[in-house]
């Protein structure tokens, strides 16, 4: 009976998310560079892994999946992004017996120098800035209870501090992710939830948005009066910033083992998505493992809503590779993603468990 309700639920979520047509938020949302997610095994997938979660970029798909982990885990993942923006993530988590499962992860996104332009020089001045986000995050699973039967349930929170900067102007931020992983305990079947990026707004402040000080008096005229010139004071005034939401999801995942027969294991896993900040989005995933040892990937991302025909995003693809070097495993993954028109993105991820 549980079961049934956990599909009811499904699908009331899968009609919630139908967006409306009369407003739209698209574009509301700040630190963009929040909603790029790392590990090629995951872009490959399709970004479907809210149900899975099995390695440590649970962190950011699903803090409640590092619960899961049997051995202290790192992960490297180097994104070659569009317009030749490089994204960069580090993840590290390790069990501790009797007290859960402790992460860390560290973002990095730059762009390339860009030469600053003026209405007088618009081909250029010959000076250069710079602009870079960055996100530091501590998250924290443990699992609440396990059965024999193979039902279990795990809770993850994960908590961030986040940095932007443009030239010299920079915004700062914190958030928070919390999430649960549910097995059900019928065959294979996991249900994922996880709610990203929960926290006040930010705002960008520096000093290139301050104007210059206005000198009292008019040296002209100051001989002339014996008394100080009050009708002009010293000013100084500042361009003010809006405010800006983070970019909150709401994930709901699920995963299931099509077949696992000792050296083939095929799992898929879909993922539904309501952001803050556009309109909703699925995500399927396919992964083959052939004896643990090599897997082939394949995904797609489906937007939903009247905009859903200009989505560039699509077609994903990649492999994956574990190495087992006595009680440690190395894996190396590799993901495509098709943007249309934007061409398309590659990433690679470099995994280590000990």
């Amino acid at each position: 009976m549980r079961y049934t309700i956990y599909a009811l639920l499904f699908i009331l979520l899968l009609l919630r998310v139908v967006p409306g047509y009369s407003t739209t938020n698209v574009g509301t949302a700040g630190a963009q560079f929040l909603k790029i997610g790392p590990g090629a095994r995951v872009d490959s997938l399709g970004g479907a892994f809210g149900g899975l979660a099995n390695d440590v970029t649970s962190i950011y798909w699903n803090p409640a999946g590092i619960s899961q982990l049997e051995k202290t885990s790192f992960s490297d993942t180097h994104t070659v992004w569009l317009a030749d923006i490089r994204y960069n993530y580090l993840a590290f988590a390790t069990p501790i017996k009797n007290v859960g499962t402790l992460g860390a992860s560290v973002t990095f996104l730059n762009v390339p120098d860009t030469e600053i332009t003026t209405l007088a020089k618009p081909d250029g001045t010959g000076l250069w800035y710079s602009a870079y986000d960055t996100a530091i995050s501590v998250a924290y699973a443990r699992q609440l209870y396990a059965k024999e039967s193979g039902v279990n349930l795990s809770f993850g929170i994960n908590a961030k501090y986040i940095h932007q900067q443009i030239h010299r102007e920079s915004a700062r931020g914190v958030a928070i992710d919390v999430g649960t992983l549910y097995h059900t305990g019928w065959r294979s079947l996991r249900i994922g939830m996880c709610f990203s990026n929960f926290g006040p707004e930010m705002r960008f402040s520096g000093p290139n948005l301050a104007s210059g000080a206005e000198v009292a008096g008019d040296p002209r005229i100051a001989d002339y009066r014996p008394f100080p010139d009050t009708t002009n004071p010293a000013r100084k005034a500042a361009l003010e910033t809006i405010e800006f939401p983070l970019p909150s999801n709401f994930r709901l995942g699920i995963a299931y083992d099509v077949v696992d027969s000792g050296d083939n294991l095929l799992t898929l896993a879909l993922d539904a998505n309501h952001p803050n900040d556009n309109s909703e989005r699925l995500n399927i995933g396919m992964e083959y493992w052939y004896r643990k040892m090599a897997a082939i990937r394949g995904g797609y991302k489906f937007r939903l809503g009247e905009d859903r025909g200009d989505d560039e995003e699509g077609l994903t693809l990649g492999l994956g590779i574990h190495l087992n070097f006595g009680k440690r495993v190395l894996s190396l993954d590799y993901a495509y993603a098709d943007f249309g028109h934007l061409q398309q993105t590659h990433r690679v991820s470099l995994g280590l468990q000990f």
